[in-house]
């Protein structure tokens, strides 16, 4: 007897960011684009511009989450659901980790991105 075929549910697309506070520079690796339904040609999402991608809902939680970090020092992990350009939502799971310079202060902000779903 054989078992029918089933699809397997699509593997979890994981992407690295870095936004870089001291040159005001983003790194994305490319597959960033798809985990936050973005066109390539758009380019990267400063710090600033990510809570726009977001369902209203999640954007304090982002912020919060951010916040601790830049200010605080300390690692972030959460998920949040952003708006795709079909108007549905997708949800992300974020963590990451200041970077600290030698003065103690954060130079930059290193994230690990996944889709959830």
């Amino acid at each position: 007897m054989s078992l029918p075929l089933t699809s397997a549910p699509p593997a979890p697309t994981t992407a690295a960011v870095e936004w870089d506070l001291l040159r005001d520079t983003v790194r994305w690796e490319a597959d960033a684009y798809q985990v936050l339904a973005r066109d390539p040609g758009l380019g990267p999402l400063t710090l600033d511009q990510l809570p726009g991608q977001l369902v209203p809902q999640d954007r304090p939680a982002l912020c919060r989450m951010v916040t601790a970090a830049l200010v605080h020092g300390r690692p972030l992990d959460g998920v949040v659901r952003l708006l795709t350009p079909g108007g549905q939502d997708a949800a992300v799971h974020c963590s990451g980790r200041p970077v600290l310079g030698p003065d103690g202060q954060v130079v930059s902000l290193r994230m690990l991105l996944r889709t959830a779903d």
